[in-house]
């Protein structure tokens, strides 16, 4: 294998005048390395300029500073090992380095349309946004969130932070750091105005440097074009857009990760059963409405105990919300994924806050999760949509 690009690598990363991060991930086929990520940037310690290396793997994270001639040796270290990818930003363009499985090395360089900032070497910078408002982006900007100077748009501040919280999400699942597969793939179900779709592509490549394939689907074609043009502006190869019925797609390959954001009402529920039957690993939904449980929530169906609730219009639309995404999270877990329902951002951003993580942890037919489910849908009487799409594989467990 020719060590070339070792070179381009470590200057890169010694360009103390435009260099801003670079992440080793991966492995190469028939290798072993210690770390499943490491991640390289400028830090600034008592005054002095740093350089931080952060080792990942699935256990613990070790973050290390070095000066001088300690990080050239601590680079030649990373590149001996058998790392399968690398991509490095500096303000002036995008590099990744990918190494295929018979060893042939490709490197693909991106000049970015806008000269990227060096970034605030404060050790203590702000943290809770991992998009900072206040820096030009070429993608925010592309997507009509940012002005060109980096100010985040009056009409945009709330769908800002949704993007922000929503990628705060996917990172605090803890699952990102265990892909040592490259190219990640990730499908968007009903990815609509995509904000999101671009968000998440970028955070994953652009951002922790993992080499990532997404498509998002919708059946708008004519707002689909639109998010097309946007991202062959950028010149995101990778991300494309298509034109499909969420029941109705068909991936190449069975995706790491499925999203499904406000997918409208039972739009949610084909984009987890999706997720299920192609046995992605990570699986995040923000529901929005929720009408079909709630048509079958009657005054002559319902316990006697909730007739009060039902009473009220709005009382009996949250209580129908609720039970929908019970029914969910309790089907996730029967079918082997560790599941958990949080709030993703705040209700003066969006009322459909709600965010349902799913985690591939083990075997199909959670004995607790398939009593609670059973005991839940005898006392409501009732038929989630979910149930029904999913109807041959929950037959399984039945007779299992």
């Amino acid at each position: 294998m020719s060590e070339q690009y070792h070179y381009l690598v470590k200057d890169k990363i010694l360009d103390e005048n435009t260099f801003v991060r670079a992440v080793f991930s991966g492995r190469r086929r028939g290798h072993v390395v210690p770390w499943s990520r490491v991640v390289v940037r400028p830090v600034l310690v008592k005054g002095e300029r740093r350089v931080q290396f952060s080792y990942f793997d699935a256990k613990k994270d070790i973050t290390k500073n070095y000066v001088g001639a300690q990080v050239a040796e601590k680079v030649d270290e990373l590149l001996i090992l058998a790392f399968k990818n690398i991509t490095l930003q500096s303000t002036g363009d995008d590099l990744q380095v990918q190494i295929t499985k018979k060893g042939k090395v490709l490197i693909h360089r991106h000049e970015l349309p806008e000269p990227r900032e060096l970034p605030s070497l404060q050790h203590d910078r702000q943290k809770n946004l991992l998009l900072p408002a206040g820096k030009p982006d070429p993608f925010l900007h592309q997507i009509g969130v940012m002005t060109a100077e980096g100010k985040v748009r009056a009409s945009m501040q709330k769908k800002f932070r949704q993007i922000n919280e929503f990628l705060e999400c996917l990172a605090g699942t803890g699952e990102l750091e265990k892909f040592d597969q490259s190219p990640l793939t990730v499908v968007d179900c009903g990815c609509g105005n995509a904000y999101l779709t671009f968000a998440v592509y970028y955070y994953l490549n652009h951002v922790l440097g993992m080499p990532t394939r997404l498509t998002g689907i919708d059946t708008n074609e004519d707002v689909l074009k639109k998010q097309t043009e946007q991202s062959r502006a950028l010149g995101w190869r990778d991300l494309s857009f298509q034109v499909a019925r969420i029941v109705d797609f068909q991936p190449a390959a069975s995706p790491d990760i499925v999203l499904a954001l406000h997918a409208c009402d039972t739009a949610t529920d084909e984009a987890l059963a999706q997720g299920i039957r192609w046995q992605s690993r990570l699986i995040l939904s923000a529901p929005c409405c929720h009408h079909h449980l709630q048509q079958q929530i009657t005054r002559q169906s319902a316990p006697p105990q909730f007739i009060p609730v039902l009473r009220h219009g709005v009382l009996k639309e949250r209580l129908g919300d609720i039970l929908t995404d019970t029914f969910r999270s309790l089907i996730l877990r029967m079918m082997g994924y560790r599941t958990d329902v949080v709030e993703f951002v705040s209700t003066e951003h969006t009322g459909k806050n709600l965010m349902i993580r799913a985690i591939k942890s083990g075997q199909a037919g959670n004995p607790q999760a398939v009593q609670e489910y059973r005991a839940l849908i005898d006392f409501w009487q009732v038929t989630p949509y979910l149930a029904q799409l999913l109807k041959v594989e929950l037959g399984m467990l039945s007779e299992s």
